[in-house]
């Protein structure tokens, strides 16, 4: 039986000073590697994109705490002791069923290392 890996395209734009040497430097280490010409009919801006509106419409403050507890390797539980919280506390904010305050906000951003204000942002709601 024969396998065949499939490699996933990456596409990235180089430009400004050593952009020929990075381009070279991936040529030499994967041979392999196609270099296409820029084409600015191709690309469009990922800010305005239908994607990003839609992806900024499903952010919210607790499903942000939950990706940054996860990303901490943290549990509920632990992430309740490091903050002074009841372990249900954390969930019902993970859950968006209890609201983060401006205190608990800059709690849970001491304990898991991030900017307190991503917790207050309310989603945006612009599509």
């Amino acid at each position: 039986m024969r396998v065949q890996e499939k490699m996933h395209r990456i596409n990235v734009t180089l430009n400004g000073a050593g952009a020929d040497l990075v381009a070279a430097a991936v040529k030499a280490r994967y041979p392999d590697a196609e270099f296409v010409p820029d084409s600015d009919a191709d690309t469009a801006r990922w800010d305005t994109s239908e994607l990003a509106a839609r992806i900024r419409t499903m952010k919210s403050p607790g499903k942000l705490l939950r990706a940054y507890r996860e990303r901490a390797g943290l549990t509920v539980v632990e992430l309740s002791r490091l903050v002074g919280s009841k372990y249900p506390n954390i969930v019902a904010m993970e859950q968006d069923r209890r609201t983060i305050g401006l205190k608990m906000a800059r709690k849970l951003s001491d304990a898991l290392g991030c900017e307190y204000t991503v917790f207050l942002d309310a989603p945006s709601t612009t599509v």
